[in-house]
């Protein structure tokens, strides 16, 4: 039997789906650039510079790894009933919000569902929603990134089941406005907003998913808690929709590791968002310099990456550059992005490195 013969039996969804347009790895682009500085700055990932809290790491060892987690994840869910101001029946703990995104999808869309993707934003909405059969609808921001409600209100109908937002949007950063959510709820569609940058933004709209049963919140520790590697996310919702997606999920979905470090990073938020404030504090500074060269322009934002515009520049050309320095940024292959790229903000050291190297090429 051949993979002709193979691919007969599959999911037809799979023969020609969009795959997630994911970072390669440090190690990959070494090897395919044939790298040669000492020096990796890694900027094209979001992540968090400094890394999760200290006790994070010495409580490791002692966590069990020979059993499995608690499928209620109580522990975990009572602290974020603390941390969110919400009950512990609203909260889903989740293998990062990655996670949720595809179990939303497969509660909620069926084959011939159309999804509106309000482009540019997150890629694996799409990719998500593809997979589950949906047709993609392309909504294009403006020229700040900002949500067109006529648009959406022209292309939304009843094969529209659920809408994502997030906020701040990635790749762009900006945040969205009261008003897209009073008017995307009014829709009268399931809206998820995607809150992975909230601890750097401040703003959040959790407290309205008890007054509004069709409002989900997803929430990471990858970025403010420095928790990537361990994938540990959440979802905020009404009960009725939290009990579903609980008994939906994979039922041990959260290592013993990632749970206990969610917890101990709850533990201690205080010294968690004083390096909050420092990698604000960095992208401000980043922003500022960034915006005296005459050859790029930096979008505003409220997350911990900056989206900036390059003109007379060869985008591609540069970004190798940057590589053979050991510069790593993120560039994006949508037509919305052309001549964008994306930087996550380091810690001081590493923002004035990448800094200096970007000037050598563009001056």
């Amino acid at each position: 039997m051949d993979y002709k013969d193979i691919k007969k039996l599959m999911n037809p969804q799979f023969e020609s789906f969009s795959t997630y347009d994911s970072m390669p790895s440090n190690e990959s682009l070494i090897k395919k650039y044939s790298i040669n500085s000492e020096k990796i700055v890694k900027l094209n990932g979001n992540e968090n510079p400094f890394g999760p809290h200290p006790k994070v790491i010495e409580n490791i060892s002692s966590i069990p790894i020979h059993t499995y987690p608690d499928d209620e994840y109580i522990n975990s869910r009572k602290a974020l009933a603390e941390y969110t101001k919400l009950e512990m029946d609203n909260i889903v703990v989740s293998c990062g919000s990655d996670e949720l995104i595809d179990l939303l999808f497969r509660i909620f869309v069926t084959p011939g569902d159309e999804v509106l993707d309000f482009t540019p934003t997150f890629g694996m909405y799409a990719v998500r929603a593809e997979l589950a059969g949906a047709k993609i609808i392309p909504i294009a921001r403006d020229s700040n990134f900002q949500l067109d409600h006529y648009k959406i209100k022209e292309k939304i109908n009843d094969k529209t089941k659920i809408l994502f937002l997030a906020s701040p949007n990635n790749p762009t950063g900006n945040e969205c406005t009261d008003e897209d959510v009073e008017f995307l709820l009014s829709l009268n569609k399931i809206l998820v907003i995607d809150e992975a940058y909230f601890e750097f933004s401040k703003k959040s709209y959790s407290e309205l998913v008890k007054q509004h049963k069709n409002l989900i919140i997803l929430r990471s520790m990858s970025k403010w808690a420095g928790l990537a590697g361990l994938r540990v996310g959440y979802g905020l919702m009404s009960t009725d929709l939290a009990s579903l997606s609980m008994s939906v999920k994979n039922p041990y979905n959260v290592s013993n590791i990632a749970e206990q470090s969610l917890i101990i990073s709850l533990e201690q938020k205080s010294y968690l968002m004083d390096r909050i404030s420092d990698i604000i504090a960095e992208r401000e500074s980043l922003r500022k310099k960034l915006s005296l060269l005459s050859d790029i322009y930096v979008y505003p934002s409220s997350a911990n990456f900056l989206l900036c515009k390059v003109s007379n520049v060869n985008l591609e050309d540069l970004n190798i550059k940057l590589i053979k320095d050991g510069v790593f940024i993120r560039l994006f292959p949508s037509k919305s992005l052309e001549n964008c790229f994306r930087v996550s903000i380091g810690t001081k050291e590493e923002n004035e490195y990448f800094y200096k190297v970007l000037v050598n090429y563009i001056q």
